[in-house]
């Protein structure tokens, strides 16, 4: 175990290296897969872990409880920072979904057959953070059990939200994502549960288990298996239109997710507020979202590994492929700040170099240095091939760049809204105890969700994986859906 955190052996030839562990077949790769949901492998560290997640679940619940009772100044928002650790914490969750759905959608596009150990992974991780990100829009009204009225419903009372509100376009986009995420996600896992149907239905035997302790709950398991899978043969016209909606439904992703880092640059330019007018921004916001979502699958891809003991399945060339992935989305955000520091310092107005200033020798100023120590500088590593096919490496340059561009979401909110145009209108802002256990209750509930799906469905897709055995590899004869 301790071997999946070293550095590895001389690289080897990287276009002729397989993409999963010689020796493995479509047969092994079924059993592998199946075996962790069916068989329950990780044992008490699951039950300690979700343990821990309720728990921070569970302090969500006391602050939101509390946030109802005495309302969102609780969180220490104030006249002008109305947007705080609340709105950077939605941003930031939003970007590590966008970021995990686009990539995902992409490499199907392009046929990228190394992505089958990790489409899985990154496609849940972009649906619960998704969800995560969804709690705040909801509790920064103030009234959350009326959130529904920021949706355009036919109603009596001729109520119409406010189109001019991020509130409004907050909630499109969450209701949007999670709606063509979700199809994303269920749609790609389809052969997958035809899997882990036949592989709990293999389990109850000849005679099935009706008479065993415990055999009751492994039919209802065959059961719901066997309804998710609707009905999935493995038929030539099955695998043809499953195809057809698995990629038009990507594309319907990689529009999604441009157009909603993009309206957000657009929603942040609407304002007068300095800072935020720049003509890179949409592209900045993209590529940042894009950057800490990878950075999320790159850390979620080693832990993946080593708790699950993936080594054959998920190997050291993802490691490679992710690492320069990072680095080259590292050098597009390192091009986007440097020519929006360039822009305001040549042609900007004061009240722009004056907020651009106070990014760097503000009250604030840990969040600008945080972003270039964090998130600017570490990715820089995976300029040696040795590095960037290290775990340990891989894991603590994604988990740096995480927190850089949540400092990065703090950095562009907080310190822009923090001195306004009028002396008067400057109010000291600082991050509050209660900010904070929310966002730690938001961590919780992505964990909470993230082990549900790690024990109860496929952890990595075994058709795209088996997409990547090479030619000639023995395979199980029938439909090819069985484990």
């Amino acid at each position: 175990m301790a071997s999946d955190f070293a550095l590895s052996a001389p690289l080897a030839d990287l276009p002729n290296e397989a993409i999963v562990a010689p020796g493995e077949s479509w047969e092994s790769v079924g059993r592998e897969v199946t075996g962790l949901a069916i068989d329950h492998r990780i044992g008490a560290r699951w039950w300690i872990a979700f343990a821990g997640a309720l728990a921070l679940v569970g302090l969500m619940a006391a602050t939101t409880a509390w946030l109802l009772i005495q309302g969102v100044g609780i969180w220490g928002n104030n006249t002008p920072v109305v947007w705080a650790l609340d709105i950077a914490s939605y941003d930031w969750w939003i970007g590590i979904a966008s970021g995990g759905l686009v990539v995902s959608a992409l490499l199907l596009l392009v046929s990228a057959e190394w992505r089958g150990a990790l489409n899985r992974i990154t496609e849940t991780m972009a649906v619960v953070a998704a969800a995560a990100a969804g709690l705040y829009p909801i509790l920064h009204l103030g009234r959350p059990w009326f959130f529904f009225w920021n949706l355009p419903y036919p109603n009596t009372f001729l109520l119409w939200p406010q189109v001019r509100s991020p509130l409004f376009w907050d909630a499109v986009d969450i209701v949007s994502f999670l709606g063509i995420g979700l199809s994303f996600w269920y749609v790609g896992m389809l052969p997958d549960l035809a899997a882990m149907r036949d592989r709990a239905v293999e389990r109850l035997g000849d005679n099935g288990l009706a008479g065993v302790p415990s055999g009751g709950l492994r039919v209802l398991r065959a059961q719901i298996y066997g309804i998710a899978a609707l009905g999935w043969r493995g038929s030539a016209l099955h695998w043809q239109r499953w195809s057809q909606a698995y990629r038009v439904i990507a594309l319907f992703c990689v529009l999604l997710v441009v157009s909603l880092q993009t309206g957000a640059a657009v929603m942040f330019a609407g304002t007068v507020e300095p800072g935020w007018h720049d003509t890179l921004l949409p592209v900045s916001y993209l590529f940042g979202a894009i950057f800490s979502g990878v950075a999320m699958v790159a850390v979620l891809a080693v832990v993946l590994r080593h708790v699950f003991r993936l080594a054959p399945l998920v190997t050291p060339r993802h490691f490679d492929l992710l690492a320069m992935l990072l680095l080259g989305l590292g050098l597009i955000n390192l091009y986007c700040y440097a020519a929006e520091f360039g822009t305001i310092w040549l042609t900007g107005s004061g009240f722009d170099k004056a907020t651009l200033g106070r990014r760097f020798i503000g009250p604030h100023a840990w969040s600008s240095w945080a972003v270039i120590a964090c998130a600017l500088v570490p990715v820089h590593l995976f300029w040696v091939p040795a590095l960037r096919r290290s775990a340990l490496a891989l894991l603590v340059v994604g988990l740096l760049v995480s927190a850089g561009m949540y400092a990065d979401h703090f950095m562009v909110i907080v310190v822009t809204l923090q001195h306004d145009f009028l002396p008067s209108a400057d109010q000291a802002y600082s991050v509050n105890l209660w900010e904070v256990a929310t966002f730690a209750g938001t961590i919780g509930l992505f964990l909470a969700l993230l082990l549900l799906f790690l024990r109860y469905l496929p952890a990595v897709s075994i058709v795209g994986l088996r997409q990547s055995i090479p030619p000639g590899t023995p395979r199980k004869a029938g439909s090819g859906v069985r484990g």
